[in-house]
């Protein structure tokens, strides 16, 4: 199983993540490798078919199918204003975060459940 984390530098949401997958994993009883890809620049964007921070895919696919971007709801204000922010990720703050839907509720990350039900899925 190849699981890859694809993130704009000093998102929050992404550290949360992170540590989301190896909880499950470990929960799970499951080994697998975490490739982080960090996305800084509109041409890895397009290499990996970037759709927003965080990002996780296992064995190549999304684990929702549906994305949708909305204001972010922590700390992409702040990372604007940043002068080490690159432009990429200026602009993607100004483009908004990535949201996940579960269970009828909306989150800036994938929750431990999605992300648990998406690693048993995959095998």
């Amino acid at each position: 199983m190849k699981i890859q984390l694809l993130y704009i530098l000093d998102c929050s949401w992404c550290v949360k993540t992170k540590g989301l997958i190896r909880e499950s994993l470990k929960e799970l009883g499951k080994d697998a490798k975490v490739e982080e890809i960090l996305i800084d620049t509109d041409k890895k964007a397009k290499k990996y078919n970037f759709v927003g921070s965080p990002t996780v895919r296992i064995n190549g696919k999304d684990i929702q199918e549906q994305v949708s971007k909305d204001e972010c709801l922590a700390c992409c204000g702040e990372l604007e204003k940043l002068k080490e922010a690159t432009e990429f990720v200026k602009q993607e703050c100004k483009c908004g975060c990535r949201t996940y839907f579960y269970k009828g509720k909306q989150y800036p990350y994938p929750p431990k459940e999605m992300i648990k039900k998406a690693i048993k899925k995959s095998g």
